[in-house]
């Protein structure tokens, strides 16, 4: 029984660690809104991504492999339409893009 009870502490301990290194830091959030999608490679549908277009400042299908960074459209214009981004784009000019 024992044993039970450490394979059950364990596995929740794996759980807490995984959903910890998923939560994004504030620095993280944001550059995930100035990712640009890349125009390299095999496009296919598990590799067509959803990135923030700091143009429009909308966020769209587009391009390929940008490891999912946003799980929905309505996540990804939630994260880098937020308020706090919005301004933050602003005071630094808003339109720079890592690649």
């Amino acid at each position: 029984m024992k044993a039970n009870s450490q394979l059950r502490v364990t596995v929740w301990l794996c759980v807490i660690l995984a959903m910890i290194q998923e939560q994004p830091s504030e620095a993280r959030v944001r550059d995930l809104c100035t990712v640009q999608p890349s125009t390299n490679g095999l496009c296919v549908p598990s590799t067509l991504g959803i990135y923030f277009d700091v143009e429009t400042q909308h966020c769209r299908f587009l391009g390929c492999g940008n490891k999912r960074l946003f799980g929905s459209l309505e996540d990804c214009e939630k994260i880098c339409n937020n308020a706090r981004h919005v301004k933050r784009r602003n005071r630094s000019g808003g339109n720079e893009a890592i690649n």
